[in-house]
């Protein structure tokens, strides 16, 4: 856990984020890109307006998925399809 902190632990990781389109799983994936990571979200549409995610313009840069985590085939196809190294759940409500 301790290399997670690590700026070189990224680059290359493929990341799962899920409410990746609220202000923090915004903030989360834009710092991820940034590092290196690849990253895929799963999450409702953004609810705000403005919303950071679409202020950052994350649905281009990252594999953007709308949908609800309840829905657990969707769930589980993402996750089986993208093989993940590290699973970030921020969907909240």
């Amino acid at each position: 856990m301790e290399n997670m902190v690590k700026e070189a632990f990224w680059p290359g990781k493929k990341v799962f984020i899920t409410g990746h389109t609220g202000f923090k799983g915004s903030w989360l994936a834009f710092w991820l890109l940034h590092l290196g990571a690849a990253v895929k979200g799963l999450s409702l549409a953004p609810n705000t307006t403005p919303a950071l995610f679409e202020q950052l313009d994350l649905a281009q840069n990252l594999s953007h998925h709308i949908g609800d985590i309840r829905e657990a085939e969707l769930v589980a196809r993402l996750i089986a399809s993208w093989q993940p190294d590290v699973v970030f759940h921020l969907a909240a409500q």
